[in-house]
């Protein structure tokens, strides 16, 4: 009888392999519940992290998150030592991604009738099972930077720029988020796969490159603070400046850890229109950080230590090993000036997710 059965195991056919979305098994994935402050009582949050899917048709998310309500503070990730006219400031980025991820999920994968991904989640990241499975449907866009990456998005994430972002309806894409991107490829999502600060500034293949994309966001209305409410908009991110000196002359860091520029003809109020913008490497895998914010707001300090825009991001990567952009989200708490400290002003906030990607990997974008 052992014998029998024996034979009737090995007898069974294989499961047939799950094909991977658009051919990629590694993913950076940024994802966020963004809505009206009417509906949700400034309740945003956003999370980045790594998707790594396996042709048996289960995959894996490690991921940094963060929840509005929480008031994540800035903290200092490295000296922007940059020279030039670029201040020699802090680089700050959120609290927490400077180390391990936060969280994760164990889950399947599969696709809907209509090619749609089909991701549940169905336990964390120690296996224990949830009560409840989190789904999300995500359309694909295959063969992109000539088939070496390929796209992931929620329904709404790309369309006009502008405030009146259609939010889709619950279970439309998630159960829990609402808005969504991320790009896949087959090359590791290790440290040895990232793009230095120095080949962003010196390699011709990167530094010409007008990385560009859409940055959805949940924020303020208006700039009088008789009439703000929480919106839900829809901007650019990036734009035509890009790392070259032929261009916009981004200056890497003396410790090779960053790169800086003072942007200036800019939309920062006052007479002093010039941005002081950061990039920098953080810890082990694809993690960068952005942070910017107006020179005017230092009141004539070298540095300004208060409301600045801190972006965690994760590089996008190709099969070829190339850098290609960024999946990001900007977690905003307002601090009081007087102490530093967050101050619970909700309408002050700046809750989003973004992609900030080559020509290669872009859409349509509105100019």
């Amino acid at each position: 009888m052992a014998l029998l059965a024996a034979l009737v195991v090995t007898a069974t056919p294989a499961q047939a392999a799950t094909p991977l979305p658009g051919g990629k098994s590694n993913w950076v994935v940024s994802l966020g519940y963004l809505d009206l402050a009417a509906k949700n009582n400034y309740r945003n949050w956003v999370r980045i992290g790594y998707y790594a899917f396996q042709t048996n048709g289960t995959v894996t998310t490690n991921y940094w998150a963060w929840d509005q309500r929480e008031q994540p503070q800035r903290v200092d990730a490295m000296n922007a030592d940059c020279g030039g006219n670029v201040p020699t400031c802090a680089v700050r980025t959120v609290d927490g991604f400077t180390g391990d991820p936060t969280g994760g999920y164990q889950g399947t994968f599969d696709y809907t009738s209509d090619g749609r991904l089909a991701v549940t989640w169905i336990r964390n990241a120690a296996g224990t099972a949830l009560a409840q499975p989190i789904t999300e449907r995500w359309n694909i866009t295959t063969g992109l930077a000539s088939g070496r990456a390929a796209r992931i998005t929620s329904p709404t994430f790309y369309g006009a720029y502008g405030n009146d972002v259609e939010i889709p309806a619950q279970g439309t894409f998630s159960t829990y988020a609402n808005f969504g991107v991320g790009y896949g490829s087959n090359a590791s999502l290790d440290r040895t796969s990232r793009a230095t600060m120095s080949q962003l500034v010196k390699d011709p293949r990167y530094n010409a490159e007008p990385y560009r994309g859409a940055f959805v966001v949940a924020k303020s209305s208006s700039p009088d603070p008789a009439t703000r409410t929480g919106i839900v908009g829809r901007e650019g991110a990036g734009g035509a400046w890009n790392f070259g000196p032929a261009s916009n002359p981004w200056k890497p860091c003396a410790s090779g850890q960053c790169m800086g520029w003072l942007q200036p003809n800019t939309s920062c109020a006052g007479t002093d229109k010039d941005r002081v913008r950061y990039i920098g490497e953080i810890g082990g895998g694809r993690r960068n950080t952005e942070e910017y914010w107006c020179q005017s707001l230092a009141q004539g300090q070298s540095c300004y230590a208060h409301n600045s825009h801190p972006r965690p991001m994760l590089q996008v990567i190709d099969d070829a090993g190339e850098f290609q952009g960024w999946v990001g989200v900007e977690a905003f708490t307002h601090v009081a000036t007087r102490t530093g400290l967050p101050d619970s002003s909700w309408v002050e906030g700046y809750w989003g997710l973004f992609d900030m990607v080559s020509a290669a990997l872009q859409p349509e974008l509105p100019t």
